[in-house]
């Protein structure tokens, strides 16, 4: 994730917009306006079944609010936003922006998107996939297995004791700063790890600064060699053995991974899919790694790679995260006075892929601000959508203290 997710995150794309979304009301403006209707996803033969929200459980006239405040611009450049609901497409709805290269678009259910930083979470379902196949015995296997040409480095007894489950988790204990500076800054470290001929051995050479396991620090590069375990484990490249095993089996046919000139592939940042094919990833994930009756990674490495990993307390608050995974990101909103829990795969830019347990629903985002507006989705989620999938209760009969 970018650097620039900062605490204004908090402080503009909430508080700005709930105060722009409040004026609209008092307006009738939000009564008025219908620039985007609501229509039914169209039924391809992409494998998903299709549904009006009212068969779902979905208060359209929240959800048809959400597209109007896009619409108007209170909501800053969204390309997309997708929901599936007990295992049905219900909404799927594209607005113009501009991409990464402030390139103006209309866009579409077939325009490939930029995952950025959520790519790293498919991989994890690619390292998942592996363990399956017995290719890697488990996440306690020492990262030092998977790369004998740095034996020097791991005479090191701290860096020989790094586990897989250590860089799934970002506890390696490796000293990396991606967050102080911008990503176009040689004091990034990610951006000096990408001007170096040998990205691995860049990112093992960092100092120890931590005992692996103990403390979180955000680090692509661990990402970037994570998809190097997967061709170490299996003999193919991060891309092919997603196309064999995890893309082809989801009925994904269009996409594309980026990969550096010597060859690696971008496994912290690279892959791009349609939203409608980052849902079936959230899908999968929701319904334990399966996807019309076929299971394509166990349920055990969902619920193990799905699970707090890191507390909170070792995140940044402006994060607004609960927890991290195995490259998965945790988190809580409060709706109606409940709590909804939720796991999700996050990218620079905006691009989430959101699933939330006790709702039975995925919700996609794609579009591009690479800036405090970063965390819209999660504004998006609070204020329309997830009120829209859970009915205020009357208020319960409050309890007699007995004495």
């Amino acid at each position: 994730m970018n650097a620039r997710f900062t605490r204004r995150c908090v402080l503009i794309s909430v508080f700005a917009i709930i105060n722009f979304h409040v004026g609209c009301m008092k307006s009738g403006l939000a009564n008025n306006l219908r620039t985007y209707p609501y229509v039914v996803p169209e039924r391809l033969n992409d494998g998903w079944e299709i549904a009006p929200m009212s068969k779902v459980g979905l208060d359209a006239n929240l959800i048809q609010e959400l597209f109007e405040r896009i619409a108007d611009n209170s909501y800053k450049n969204i390309h997309s936003v997708l929901l599936v609901r007990n295992g049905k497409l219900a909404v799927e709805k594209y607005f113009p922006g501009q991409d990464s290269k402030g390139q103006y678009h209309t866009f579409t259910r077939e325009t490939l998107q930029e995952m950025h930083s959520a790519t790293k979470s498919v991989n994890s379902i690619l390292i998942g996939i592996a363990i399956d196949q017995h290719l890697i015995r488990g996440v306690d296997e020492k990262i030092s297995i998977f790369f004998p040409e740095y034996s020097d480095i791991f005479t090191n007894r701290e860096k020989g004791a790094i586990r897989l489950k250590d860089m799934l988790s970002m506890t390696a204990g490796l000293s990396w700063d991606e967050w102080t500076y911008p990503y176009t800054d040689p004091r990034n470290d990610a951006a000096m790890m990408a001007s170096k001929a040998d990205f691995f051995r860049y990112v093992l050479e960092r100092p120890v600064a931590t005992a692996p396991g103990t403390k979180f620090v955000y680090n692509s590069g661990i990402s970037l060699m994570l998809g190097e375990v997967v061709y170490k484990a299996s003999g193919l490249k991060a891309d092919n053995f997603a196309e064999h095993y995890l893309f082809s089996p989801l009925g994904i046919t269009n996409h594309s991974w980026g990969k550096a000139p010597n060859g690696v592939v971008n496994t912290l940042g690279g892959l791009a899919l349609r939203p409608r094919d980052m849902a079936k990833i959230g899908y999968l994930v929701l319904n334990g790694g399966r996807w019309q009756g076929k299971q394509i990674v166990s349920e055990k490495w969902i619920k193990d790679s799905t699970r707090q990993q890191v507390g909170a307390g070792q995140l940044p608050t402006w994060f607004l995260a609960d927890g991290y995974g195995y490259q998965w990101w945790l988190g809580s909103l409060h709706v109606h006075g409940q709590v909804v829990e939720s796991y999700s795969a996050r990218g620079r830019g905006g691009q989430f892929i959101i699933m939330f347990p006790t709702l039975q629903m995925v919700a996609v985002f794609t579009g591009w601000n690479d800036n405090e507006l970063m965390g819209q989705p999660l504004d998006m989620l609070q204020r329309y959508i997830l009120p829209a999938a859970m009915p205020q209760l009357p208020d319960a009969p409050k309890r007699q203290n007995k004495s």
